[in-house]
């Protein structure tokens, strides 16, 4: 999809079409008025080559220049609020088009680059939209009725510019055809700059606890610079294209001024007449060098656009069952395959568990534990077997009912920007929720002397991503909100595992109460979690190498063992 494709789509609303009929007579009303102006002029140079001077004549000229002043501005501000309303809708489309592609898009793309292209590539379209293409209409306007009345005028010296004009098109397409490849250039250069400054950023204590400054400057300084060649390749294009157009419009004035002086003196045309002339053609010279600027623009868009494009075009939205979400007896893993960009990272996996029922999953980093919880909240769709509850494939099950049923617990413990309140409430109905229920939920996670030890409470800011608090503090906000959106599914992804001693078990006490009597899928390294669950999958490669019950595995499966024996030779605790 082009620009111009992009651009039909974008005044495709009836509000739209009528806001930009009124721009483009606006636009040429104003045109006109300044088509008349030469005519004007050309009166009252006739009178004062008669000797008289008319007062209405002057009046009329200076009412004319208020009103074309007063279209102007009018113009000017709804050509801008046009191109700032076609480009808040376009990227209001391209976020929400975005925002529900599959997972698997995410894994790809660095967050940066995505928002640089919302962000920069439709900013490019805006300036597109809002300064050259009304400009461009404008621009044809004008010289098509500024020819026309040359060609009113006298048609002899019309043709001198009529051979000009080809001439200076023809010099110019061909530069601003390599336009488009710039532009792209500098969109996917920009792009990457902003991705690596934000990464930066976002880990600047690591940055600076390994005293890795001038690594981070060194890669940002080459960003820089590679942004700065391509768009010095920008500057070279306008730089050879301008002053040839500048020189080919000169020399067709001239041409003029000479020819019209010689008829002047031979008595075939007035000097009223020739200064009008040369005033149309002076009008002219500005909108033919916009119209020949607008190709380079346009191809520029067009090169920028092709790079968000590509990333339109990569992926496709989540699909959703149709299915309302039930789950009263048993959810399986009926041989489920998965392989993402060649690497097979499960291989004919299976287990079942009832409702109610708590699994431990065990097995080496690497070994596809994550990727089982990812295959239940439909982040990722198996590329063999299938997933059931109460034996429905969760692929035929409305995604949203899944997920809005599922709540995890993860060793990241992801907090958004904003009040402990906001975390609290992230995707819940707010107006629905009580103060009562907010201070129980607090309660049952441990929040409670820590949300009384804030001088703003609950409207406490947490800091981008959370960086105001402490891993503990944003696990029971997390398991906090789990308790509020009170899902049938628990999935803990070693929660505690990053924690201090004292965190560790506010935490465990906060998701023992969150887990009772719910069905809970949980990846743990901790020896003393597994002893108090009945069944553990344990996974290695992919595969399910055993699956029972602790003591069982431990006494029967070598592997096992082994496994079990590596991970916590350093704990005091019995094994059996």
């Amino acid at each position: 999809m082009n620009v111009y494709k992009i651009l039909l789509l974008a005044i495709n609303d009836k509000r739209k079409k009528i806001f930009l009929s009124i721009i483009i007579a606006v636009s040429v009303l104003f045109t006109i008025a300044s088509l008349l102006f030469p005519l004007l002029i050309k009166d009252i140079v006739s009178d004062v080559e008669k000797g008289t001077i008319s007062t209405i004549s002057i009046v009329i000229l200076i009412a004319f220049l208020i009103l074309k002043s007063i279209l102007e501005a009018i113009n000017e501000y709804m050509i801008s609020k046009f191109g700032n309303i076609i480009i808040r809708d376009l990227q209001k489309n391209i976020y929400s088009e975005i925002l529900y592609y599959n997972v698997s898009f995410f894994d790809n793309y660095h967050s940066g680059e995505i928002s640089s292209r919302i962000v920069n590539d439709t900013e490019v379209i805006k300036t597109l939209v809002s300064v050259h293409i009304p400009r461009m209409i404008n621009g044809l306007i004008v010289v098509i009725g500024a020819l026309v009345l040359t060609l009113i005028l006298d048609w002899k010296l019309t043709i001198i510019i009529l051979l000009i004009t080809p001439l200076i098109f023809g010099t110019v397409l061909p530069l601003m055809n390599k336009l488009e490849s710039v532009g792209d250039s500098q969109q996917k250069e920009k792009s990457i700059f902003i991705s690596k400054t934000q990464e930066t950023f976002k880990n600047i204590k690591m940055v600076k606890s390994s005293n890795s400054e001038k690594i981070e400057e060194s890669s940002i300084f080459e960003c820089i610079n590679n942004l700065y060649k391509a768009n010095l390749k920008e500057s070279k294009l306008f730089a050879i294209v301008q002053p040839i157009v500048n020189l080919l419009l000169i020399l067709g004035l001239l041409a003029v001024a000479g020819y019209g002086s010689y008829r002047i003196i031979d008595g075939t045309l007035s000097l009223s007449v020739l200064i009008a002339f040369i005033m149309y053609a002076i009008q002219m010279i500005n909108p033919i060098g916009i119209i020949g600027n607008f190709i380079g623009e346009y191809r520029k868009a067009n090169g920028s656009f092709q790079s968000l494009n590509t990333i339109l075009d990569s992926s496709t939205r989540e699909s959703t069952g149709q299915q309302c979400y039930q789950f009263n007896e048993t959810l399986k893993f009926n041989s489920v395959s998965l392989g993402i960009s060649g690497n097979k990272i499960l291989d004919n996996v299976s287990f079942d568990m009832k409702k109610g029922e708590t699994l431990t999953i065990i097995g080496p980093s690497g070994s596809g534990k994550t990727t089982i919880i990812n295959l239940l909240e439909k982040f990722y769709f198996p590329n063999a077997g299938t997933i059931t509850l109460d034996d429905e494939n969760i692929n035929n099950i409305n995604t949203l009912d899944i997920r809005g049923n599922i709540g995890i617990v993860s060793q990241n413990s992801p907090i958004v920007s904003g009040t402990i309140l906001d975390n609290l409430t992230y995707g819940l109905d707010r107006t629905q929720i009580e103060k009562e229920q907010l201070d129980n939920v607090i309660k049952e996670a441990n929040l409670t002397n820590f949300v009384n030890s804030l001088k703003d409470d609950l409207h406490t800011y947490v800091g981008e991503s959370g960086d105001r608090l402490s891993g503990g503090e944003k696990q029971r906000i997390n398991i906090a909100r789990l308790f509020l959106k009170n899902p049938d599914i628990i999935l803990l992804d070693e929660p505690s595992s990053s924690l201090d001693i004292e965190s560790r078990q506010l935490v465990s006490q906060a998701m023992e109460k969150l887990t009772k009597d719910k069905t809970v899928i949980k990846i743990t390294h901790n020896l003393e979690e597994l002893l108090k669950d009945d069944k553990i999958l344990f996974i290695e490669d992919g595969k399910v190498v055993a699956k029972g019950e602790h003591i069982y595995l431990y006494n029967n499966n070598e592997r096992y063992r082994d496994f079990i024996s590596n991970q916590f030779i350093n704990q005091s605790l019995e094994l059996v």
